[in-house]
């Protein structure tokens, strides 16, 4: 492993593993609004049906789908900017010289010299795009309680005049309970996020590949991303890497486990990250040591590629956000990577602390 939980074959690649990060929950936004933000302006995104003329859940998804695929398209234009400013102006003779094929070839490992090349994109928001899509099933198309365009309409207000719809469509099944439902859309939002990043290859020849990690984006991604049909409002902050929207996976740590092994880990060859939080009175002793350890090799025999904890106490974390300096050593798991707490920005610190505390019984 590379940097976080990004995999690399060492002495033989040049993996560019942090290439850029995207939002999957903002082209669902654009999705159900012709290409626009909610908010208005001019069409970002591509041209697609009103949400009054969807059907059903099929023509959201192909809508999403779409969006996904124009915004890949847009971006990776702009990556290979970068990737041909990084090759002529920004060569790497010293590090090319210990990896197997520049030397043979004649090329610095940013001209493609390495023997395997890719351009790793991290998916943020799976969850939330996963939550919405259920919600859109089951609120709208199952239980026919509201129309797809009363949704948006409340959407674009941040459901200020509907706190009765926003409360249906939170309650409508999530992602992180071992429910077939949502976790059948978070795999076919990964699903189709590697299948847009597969039709592009990079300057140095080889492949842009997804990865589902958010280091702090989820929560910059959430600030300028508008309401969801998941319930979410506008502005609060994504799920972070693969794991549950904040609060909403109640049944336990196997429930979360088992939705995110519904995922193909071998859809995510730039890694992926999952966050568990226990609580230390939780998994103390050795009861606590031998469960922690069958939920490993469960998750781990049931295809899972990562997971990481973080096993805080509740009061210290609010104590140090309170009274920065008093535990200057207190290092917490972020998404994929660890920082010191007090370093952290203020929106991430409220982040960590509003994940969910798992319970082992």
């Amino acid at each position: 492993m590379v940097g976080c939980v990004e995999l690399a074959l060492p002495g033989k690649s040049f993996f560019s593993t942090d290439a850029a990060l995207f939002n999957l929950p903002f082209c669902l936004e654009l999705a159900l609004n012709r290409g626009k933000r909610l908010k208005g302006g001019g069409r970002v995104g591509a041209l697609t049906p009103p949400p009054e003329s969807f059907a059903g859940i099929e023509d959201i998804i192909a809508a999403f789908r779409l969006q996904v695929f124009h915004m890949v398209d847009r971006f990776v234009n702009d990556i290979q900017v970068i990737e041909r400013g990084n090759r002529d102006h920004h060569p790497t003779p010293f590090s090319s010289m210990l990896v197997d094929g520049c030397i043979e070839s004649g090329k610095d490992t940013t001209a493609g010299g390495a023997l395997y090349n890719s351009s790793g994109v991290q998916g943020v928001g799976v969850a939330d795009t996963a939550d919405s899509l259920a919600a859109i099933e089951h609120v709208v198309f199952r239980k026919r309680r509201y129309t797809l365009k009363e949704i948006v309409r409340a959407m674009r207000a941040n459901f200020a005049s509907e706190p009765v719809m926003c409360a249906e469509l939170r309650s409508a099944p999530k992602y992180g309970n071992d429910l077939e439902l949502p976790d059948g859309y978070a795999a076919e939002v990964v699903r189709i996020f590697h299948s847009a990043l597969a039709r592009h290859c990079n300057t140095r020849g080889g492949p842009y590949v997804p990865g589902f990690y958010s280091s702090t984006s989820h929560v910059g991604f959430g600030r300028y991303t508008g309401a969801l049909p998941g319930g979410r409002l506008a502005g609060e902050p994504f799920s972070a890497s693969l794991d549950p929207s904040h609060g909403r996976d109640r049944l336990g740590p196997t429930a979360l486990l088992n939705s995110v092994s519904r995922i193909d880990s071998s859809l995510a060859p730039n890694g992926y990250a999952l966050n568990l939080r226990f609580d230390p009175r939780t998994v103390s002793g050795d009861r606590g040591l031998a469960i922690l350890s069958a939920l490993m090799k469960g998750f781990f025999s049931s295809g899972g590629m990562e997971m990481q904890f973080n096993v805080l106490d509740p009061e210290t974390l609010e104590e140090a956000r309170r009274r920065p300096g008093l535990y200057p050593g207190l290092v917490v798991r972020v998404a994929g990577y660890c920082a010191y707490f007090d370093d952290l920005p203020d929106s991430v610190k409220s982040e960590i602390i509003a994940r969910t505390r798992l319970e082992l019984r």
